[in-house]
């Protein structure tokens, strides 16, 4: 799918959601806007957790919690479908070698960029040629000893560049959406430092410098004769940083924004307000397995440890004191996907004392000991499963990570790690890059895992073998203990139900994509 092409694509799928919404915005949804005239598509304010651009305008120094703003901006390689599927962007055709160490993408060399070059081979040759770059976090897992390094970027001709790889990567177009896969113009590349002032993108927004009050509130206005233009629905977009959850939904309801990313606890406001409200799903917050093979401590070899440890825990108790709002699960795939297998529920709920007879079983009737490195953002989490686990007799000691390579270093030295979310719209990339890639130091195997991520894999376009291969890795995690889940993390969103369709979601992603943000009609 060519570049032009996939944005039409997006928009006419857009016109199509908010057609299907059309009912429901004209028959009595609470809004928070005028009613009775058509909406203003002069602007759309967006109400987010975090500033989009606290280090300038470059998007590899980002992550994923700044894609909306920068998709716009910048074109990448590839990028999310509806579907949640990964698709052409900046490339118009890709192929692997025969062993899969290979890539080769072939460019659409009409994109230009803000300095008024155009995309070649080259270009995007430069752009990757950064990725040892350590300030430019979005390349991390490209760089040496990442786990999805890129060897070598070579050029073959004037539209057409090879990605190699030390082992082969299946579905490694995965890894070239924003915004790794963002491309900046040959400006921009040959002074890094210009991008902190100034963008240098081939999409069709640009940022109004003149109306951007840098971590108060951004503004994107749409490019002057740019092709693509007419696929954002509104003249401009402003994003305001309201760190404040309070302060967020307040806006929202108040109409100070247009469109809010709220937390899950102030769902309930937001929807008594009477407001629109969406929340998507399908991000699993879980307890990682770093030793699985019996390395630290030899009961890290028995899968029936691990299960001890995912019955004691009371997830309705632990997720009503530390996650309001979201949904607990012992389920390690999402509740929409086909590999979800309800009865996970009832087989892992809590059930101290079965716990303790399978550390019986296992040959440790008395319990163990263990430590567990934390960090601010995990601390409330591990301070909440601690009981449940010295309850069974397995007495957890906190240790606060006294630097970024210290909690890195758990992977190596400790039995447990997280909680760490894992999406699972590419699930070869959760189960290769993850399972058994940087949480897997000791280098412990799984048949059952690896052969249900090939056969999903091997299913192609066959959704029945892919919904089968999905619920056989479900399972094959669960039952191995290589992730504890705790609960299914909601991305919550309001509307002004008389200005903007219900936004709708690319798989898991918590952020719709920008220019599927439509008028309500």
């Amino acid at each position: 799918m060519s570049h032009s092409t996939r944005n039409r694509a997006l928009a006419a799928a857009a016109a199509l959601a908010a057609s299907a919404l059309a009912l429901t915005a004209c028959t009595g949804t609470a809004g928070n806007g005028p009613t009775g005239d058509a909406p203003d598509t002069a602007k759309l304010v967006i109400g987010l957790d975090s500033d989009q651009a606290p280090l300038g305008y470059d998007p590899i120094r980002y992550s994923a919690g700044q894609r909306m703003f920068f998709e716009g901006v910048y074109d990448s390689l590839f990028v999310l479908a509806q579907d949640g599927s990964v698709v052409p962007d900046l490339v118009t055709e890709f192929t692997y070698n025969e062993d899969q160490t290979e890539l080769t993408l072939d460019l659409d060399t009409s994109a230009t960029f803000a300095d008024g070059t155009t995309l070649s081979a080259d270009l995007v040759k430069k752009n990757l040629d950064f990725r040892g770059d350590s300030d430019l976090s979005a390349y991390s897992q490209l760089a040496t000893g990442g786990n999805n390094e890129i060897t070598e970027v070579t050029v073959v001709d004037e539209d057409t560049v090879t990605l190699a790889f030390a082992a082969p990567k299946p579905g490694f177009e995965a890894n070239l959406v924003l915004p790794a896969g963002a491309i900046v113009g040959a400006d921009g590349v040959a002074d890094r430092g210009s991008l902190d002032s100034t963008p240098d993108g081939s999409g069709p927004l640009e940022v109004d410098l003149d109306a951007t009050v840098k971590g108060n509130s951004y503004v994107l206005v749409k490019k002057d004769d740019h092709p693509d233009a007419d696929d954002y629905p509104f003249d401009s977009y402003e994003f305001r940083p309201i760190l404040d959850p309070q302060a967020r939904v307040s806006a929202a309801i108040s109409g100070e924004v247009d469109v809010a990313y709220i937390t899950a606890e102030t769902q309930a406001q937001a929807e008594s307000a009477g407001i629109g409200h969406v929340a998507n799903g399908g991000t699993i917050q879980n307890i990682i397995a770093f030793d699985k093979a019996g390395a630290t401590a030899p009961q890290w070899a028995d899968p029936r440890v691990f299960k001890a440890l995912s019955l004691a825990i009371d997830r309705e108790e632990f997720v009503n004191a530390v996650h309001p709002g979201e949904v607990p699960t012992a389920s390690a795939l999402p509740a929409d996907s086909p590999g979800y297998i309800a009865e996970l529920e009832d087989e892992y709920a809590y059930d101290p004392e079965a716990a303790k007879d399978l550390l019986a079983e296992a040959g440790y009737p008395d319990g163990f000991d263990l430590t567990f490195t934390i960090s601010p953002t995990s601390q409330r989490d591990l301070e909440a499963l601690q009981p449940f686990w010295a309850a069974i007799g397995v007495n957890v000691t906190l240790k606060n990570a006294a630097s970024t390579e210290e909690s890195f270093a758990a992977v190596q030295k400790e039995p447990l790690g997280g909680p760490i979310a894992l999406t699972w719209t590419n699930p070869p990339g959760n189960v290769f890059g993850v399972l058994f890639g940087f949480a897997n130091f000791h280098g412990a195997d799984n048949p059952a895992i690896k052969g249900a991520a090939g056969a999903y894999g091997a299913a192609g376009t066959d959704e029945d073998a892919k919904a089968a291969a999905l619920t056989d890795l479900n399972r094959a995690i669960v039952d191995a203990g290589w992730l504890i889940p705790l609960y299914e993390q909601l991305a919550p969103w309001t509307y002004n139900t008389e200005k903007v369709a219900e936004p709708t979601f690319v798989g898991a992603e918590p952020f719709p994509i920008l220019a599927t943000l439509t008028p309500a009609s």
